[in-house]
Order: C-alpha cells, then sequence, then structure tokens
C-alpha cells in the first residue's frame, strides 16, 4: 500500500514528534543448543502483546456483517455534489444488542432510510448514522437497508483537475475516507463484495473494482457504468476511478485481464513505466497462490500516495507516470497487496504490517526473480539502511498500540522493518518451511482476516518450531540489535576469540549470526547464537584471518562495529 513520497511524510513527522534451522551456538565454539528454550523465558503476557486482541479504537458491531454493497452515484461537471444510494445487505449474527445500526457516513445529508420496505427512524451526528432497527429481527436474517444522500464529499472521493487540466474523479478511501462518500462499516475487518453503477457525463471512462458489467446510455449526455467486485474486500480498497483515460490492453496471462488506464498525453509511456507486469504476476502466483480478483488494472490517479493497492484497480500518483520514469518497484508491492492486505486482510489496524511487510519484502522478493541474488541483497540493505534513518529518530514497535492515528502507520516499521522480519523468519525456519508456511497462511485466511498470532500459528505449524520468542522480541520490542564485536587470533590453539556485545537500550534479541574469517581468497565460515546480552566465542580456523565479517549475506536487521584488539599470542 501507500507507496508514499515517503520521504517527505517521514520528514514531517520526525518535526512532530520524534511521530512482508539454523545450527544453535552454545555460549563457547560451533556447538548446537535447543531453541525451545526461547519460549520459556518469554513472560507470559508476552502473547497476548504479541497481538491477539482487537483494539484499534474502532467501536465494532459483532452483531451485524456487511455482506454487500451496491452504490449507485451519480455525478456531474457543473458541481462537486454527488447523489448517492446505497443498499446494504446485512447479516444479522445476534438480535441480543441489535436494535440499532451504526453506519459511518461524514459530511453528507440524508434524504431517506429505509429497512428493507420500511422508512426508518435515523439519527445522523458526529459522522455517524444510527438506524433504527425493528424489533422482530432476529439472528440469521438478512437486511437491506437503503440510505438517500447526496452532499459534496470533503474527503475520500478527489474531484479535482489533474496536472493536465482534467476534471477527474477517484475515491482514495485509506484508512478509513469511504465513509465521507458512502455509508458503511468502515473498518477492515468488515470485508464485503460491492456493486457501483455510475453516472456522469459520457466523456469520461469509469474504472472500479471487479468486472465491467454493462456500460448504458442513460440521462441526456450521460452514461452509467456498472462494475461488480464479487470479491470480499474491506472498504479502504472499494473506489472507482473517472477521467477521459486511454485504455491500453497489456500483455495479458492466459485467464487475467490486464490493462493500463492512463491520461492520454501519457499513454505512450505506459508499459515502460509500470515494467514487467505478467512477469510480477506470475512470480507472485507461484509463491502465494492464485490471483484472488477478476482483472488487474493499473490506473493514473490523484491518489494521495505513490500508489495505493484497491482490489484489481491499483491507484498510481499521476506524477510518477510519465517519459523517462520507471515505478517498477512500486507497481510490484501494489501487486503484492492483492493477495496480502486485500484478500489476507489484517483484521486490525496495529498489525497492518501483514499487509505492508508481505508487500515491502514482495518487491525485493520479484527483484531477487529477475535480476539475482546480489540485486535482492542491495534492495533488502537500502531498506534496513531506511528504517534505520527512522530509528534515529522515532522509538516505537511494530505492533503498537498507543497509536490512534492510522497514518502513523504508514512509517518504516510497518514497511522496511516487517519486510525484514520476515526475511530474519525465513532464515530462522528455512526456505522450504517459511514457503510452505505463507502459502498455508494465505489459503487459510485468503478473502477474510488475521492478527498476528494467527501469522505465527501457521508458521510454528509449517515450521514444526516454537516461534512466540522471534515474534515478541521483533513485532513487540522496539529497536533492533546493535552488535559491537571484538576478536583476536590465538596462534596457540589456532582459534579466534570473539565477544560480542549488544549496546542497544533496553531491549535485547537473541538472533544467529554468520560469521566470515577472510585471509585473502580464503574464506571461513562460522554461525553462532548469540543469547546473552555479552557472549564469547572460540571459534576454530585453519589460518589467521585479515578481517571478520558479521552477517556477511545481510540476513539480520542488525549494525554492527568490528574492531581487533591486538595481536595474536
Amino acid at each position: 500500500m501507500k507507496r508514499i513520497v515517503l520521504t517527505f511524510l517521514f520528514a514531517a513527522l520526525f518535526l512532530i514528534r520524534s511521530p512482508d534451522k539454523s545450527l544453535l551456538a552454545e555460549g563457547r565454539g560451533d556447538g548446537v543448543c535447543d531453541a525451545h528454550i526461547f519460549d520459556a523465558l518469554l513472560p507470559e503476557s508476552s502473547a497476548m502483546q504479541e497481538g491477539r486482541s482487537r483494539d484499534d479504537g474502532y467501536p465494532r458491531q459483532p452483531q451485524f456483517d456487511v455482506l454487500h454493497y451496491d452504490l449507485a452515484l451519480t455525478l456531474s461537471d457543473t458541481t462537486n455534489v454527488i447523489w448517492g444510494e446505497a443498499k446494504l445487505n446485512i447479516r444479522v449474527r445476534s438480535t441480543s444488542t441489535a436494535k440499532s445500526l451504526r453506519l459511518d457516513l461524514k459530511e453528507m445529508t440524508i434524504a431517506r432510510v429505509r429497512v428493507e420496505e420500511h422508512d426508518a427512524a435515523f439519527a445522523h451526528r458526529q459522522g455517524v448514522l444510527d438506524i433504527a432497527l425493528r424489533d422482530y429481527i432476529k439472528s440469521g436474517d438478512t437486511l437491506e437497508i437503503t440510505v438517500a444522500y447526496y452532499g459534496e464529499p470533503q474527503d475520500g472521493l478527489i474531484i479535482a483537475n489533474n496536472k493536465f487540466g482534467q476534471r477527474c474523479i477517484f475515491a482514495d478511501n485509506w484508512p478509513d475516507r469511504a465513509r465521507y462518500w458512502f455509508p458503511s462499516l468502515d473498518h477492515p475487518s468488515d470485508k464485503s463484495t460491492v456493486n457501483f453503477n455510475v453516472t456522469l457525463p459520457a466523456h469520461y471512462t469509469v474504472v472500479a473494482n471487479g468486472r465491467l458489467r454493462n456500460v448504458r446510455e442513460s440521462m441526456p449526455g450521460n452514461k452509467t457504468w456498472a462494475w461488480s467486485e464479487q470479491v470480499a474486500i474491506p472498504t479502504y480498497c472499494m473506489v472507482f476511478g473517472a477521467a477521459d483515460f486511454t485504455v491500453i490492453p497489456s500483455d495479458t496471462t492466459a485467464t487475467l485481464p490486464i490493462s493500463y488506464y492512463v491520461y492520454p498525453e501519457e499513454a505512450p509511456h505506459a508499459r515502460e513505466n509500470f515494467g514487467r507486469v505478467q512477469d510480477m504476476v506470475r512470480f507472485f502466483t507461484a509463491r502465494f497462490g492464485v490471483y484472488p480478483f477478476e482483472k488487474l488494472a493499473l490506473v493514473q490517479s490523484s491518489t494521495r500516495y505513490g500508489g495505493m493497492e484497491n482490489a484489481s484497480a491499483i491507484f498510481f500518483a499521476e506524477n510518477s507516470l510519465g517519459k523517462g520514469r520507471n515505478i517498477e518497484g512500486t507497481t510490484a508491492h501494489e501487486i503484492a497487496h492483492q493477495w496480502f492486505g486485500n484478500s489476507a486482510t489484517a483484521a486490525d489496524w496495529h498489525h497492518l504490517w501483514l499487509s505492508e511487510g508481505f508487500a515491502t519484502y514482495g518487491e525485493a522478493l520479484f527483484v531477487e526473480h529477475v535480476e539475482g541474488v546480489e540485486k535482492f541483497r542491495e534492495n533488502m540493505k537500502a531498506k534496513r539502511e531506511n528504517y534505520f534513518n527512522f530509528a534515529a529518530h522515532t522509538r516505537g514497535p511494530i505492533l503498537d498500540s498507543t497509536i490512534t492515528n492510522y497514518m502513523a502507520l504508514l512509517s518504516p516499521n510497518n514497511y522496511a522493518k516487517a519486510a525484514w522480519v520476515l526475511h530474519m523468519l525465513r532464515n530462522v525456519v528455512g526456505d522450504e518451511a517459511f514457503w510452505r508456511g505463507v502459502r498455508s497462511y494465505y489459503a487459510r485466511y485468503e478473502k477474510s482476516n488475521a492478527l498476528t498470532q494467527d501469522f505465527r500459528m501457521v508458521m510454528e505449524e509449517a515450521s514444526g518450531m516454537p516461534l512466540q520468542w522471534f515474534f515478541q522480541q521483533w513485532l513487540v520490542q522496539p529497536d533492533y540489535p546493535f552488535v559491537r564485536a571484538q576478536w583476536r587470533w590465538l596462534a596457540a590453539t589456532r582459534q579466534i576469540e570473539l565477544v560480542l556485545r549488544q549496546i542497544q537500550a533496553p531491549s535485547f534479541y537473541r538472533v544467529p549470526i554468520a560469521i566470515t574469517a577472510q585471509s585473502g581468497a580464503h574464506a571461513e565460515s562460522h554461525q553462532v547464537w548469540m543469547e546473552e546480552r555479552e557472549q564469547s566465542f572460540f571459534l576454530h580456523a585453519i589460518r589467521e584471518p585479515e578481517h571478520i565479517v558479521l552477517d556477511p549475506e545481510a540476513q539480520l536487521l542488525m549494525a554492527v562495529e568490528v574492531t581487533k584488539v591486538d595481536k595474536s599470542d
């Protein structure tokens, strides 16, 4: 998601508030110890800290489940006022507290509310539409709620001229701005299917989620575009865009229509701008599972973000496209979101890393796929530096329940660090178990919601390893390990004496550290587990090394200083 031009956002945050089976070594030598001891060292409360609760501040209504939205919207070139009729199919899960239904809707005027065929009493204040329900509803009922409304959207639906001076209309809902233009349960835990019937002047082309059902002449000089998304998605992904697009069909996979919706002035550059789209779809399908939606449209738009992953209709910032531009990394990121974020969706905003971490790691994995492992390492190192720069100003864990402004979640914690968490997990459990677990997690939670604990449990099943210690330290603790290493050569025993100290405070990390002892073209590899804040290791070597390298293949989110302390004994 939201490939914001992060530099500017983070700079602003800094001014405001500083705000996706290695051998275990014993204390000495290259021995083996048991990873199970780590779980025994965790406090009982850590599992709760890890993220079982749903407490991001949104007032949930578990007695209701919106199954489907049918949105009819009429727009004009002469005013920014929209006229809407929203029909919501809602399942009643429980009648114990189902006397009224609260929908999110801001800055709109309500003309009428109906429950089934009956007019309903309602109150609309402070962004909440409270609808009275009849006493005879019972658990298991499905209600049709109809809301007729109008007004000028103050956010969420952006009606403005594009950079070429042409009027455009784009929904831009993340995180909870759908409520500015249609009534909803505006939270990612409530996923639904959606239909759009958008009526507007005939010169527009409209793109939205799902499949295009039809385009028909309506009022004089107008057309109505009917789109239907039959896969349940969160409201932040429910969008349409309208502009004088040029529509370019891409090279298409065997079953998936792919197309570009771009401004006519920049249509000649679309293919070079987006990059190897077809390869991305094939690669992520092989890694994660079948592509979950009916089509893939890449859309030039007025989104406030660099890229916004709207289900099957990804919106890109208009200024990111044009002659000589390449946004392949952003494209890969947003396409990876189709699996993680749009289909398998975090149930709570504080678990956003399950979306952004996978998408950020996904773009690096695609680099590895098309350009090789060295380019992948460069990509991950750049993400590591991005996080280090952020952490120098801002402390806080990935799972941070103190954050109430959801925009503050768009930080390197949930992008760069979260991608590194996935990469380190892959290193701990091994490639085979990691990919088996990722595919199992996606298969279990596609078209549904998950929390961090759900992902951890799937990965434990796939690897046969207890992983609470790993998730606790990387997601609940702030910061990262900073290891200061000192070494010397012991000629008499042909050993390297290596002392490792973690100097960050107050957190401590248990980490597997690969070590290379380099002497000319000769290199010897070792691996140790650091289990204490300060620890000594004695590593056998054939010859005296010229230098020591910690984590030579960039497997850890870790800062390192290495010093040779004196001559050999």
